[in-house]
């Protein structure tokens, strides 16, 4: 039998617009979970600001979760409002990890304001767990 996966939940004070303070923030919070994955509320990168600009994931503005999670082996998912077609963002849950940022979902089901912005996803992914998956089975 593995071991347990431990996913913290944290939700850092984030200040709005302000994606290098709030990246430096969650990297703090990632260090202090201690755990492999780690995940953050929708659009913390932006402080839950509809009208924030999407962001890439290339920004270096980044560099500090991924620093975070390449000293602790952690996968974080945080929210942001990434590019999509048509001029349209998506909200979107990033999967950060020590060797960079990839785009782990856009959020399918909108609620209020958010689908004047925004358009929704295609639907749920799946992710793997590095850190975890090659933890094995336990003798016994």
């Amino acid at each position: 039998m593995r071991e347990p996966l431990i996913i913290a939940v944290a939700q850092p004070l984030c200040m709005p617009h302000d994606v290098a303070v709030n990246a430096e923030t969650h990297a703090a919070a990632v260090r202090s979970a201690g755990a492999p994955v780690v995940v953050f509320p929708e659009l913390s990168l932006t402080g839950y600001e509809l009208d924030a600009p999407a962001i890439t994931v290339g920004d270096p503005r980044l560099a500090p979760i991924v620093e975070a999670c390449a000293e602790t082996g952690s996968l974080a998912l945080v929210g942001a409002p990434v590019h999509g077609k048509a001029g349209r963002s998506h909200i979107a849950m990033l999967a950060v990890d020590g060797t960079g940022v990839t785009v782990a979902y856009q959020k399918v089901w909108l609620g209020g304001a958010e689908s004047e912005r925004f358009s929704p996803g295609s639907g749920p992914p799946t992710w793997p767990v590095v850190r975890w998956a090659g933890a094995g089975p336990s003798s016994g």
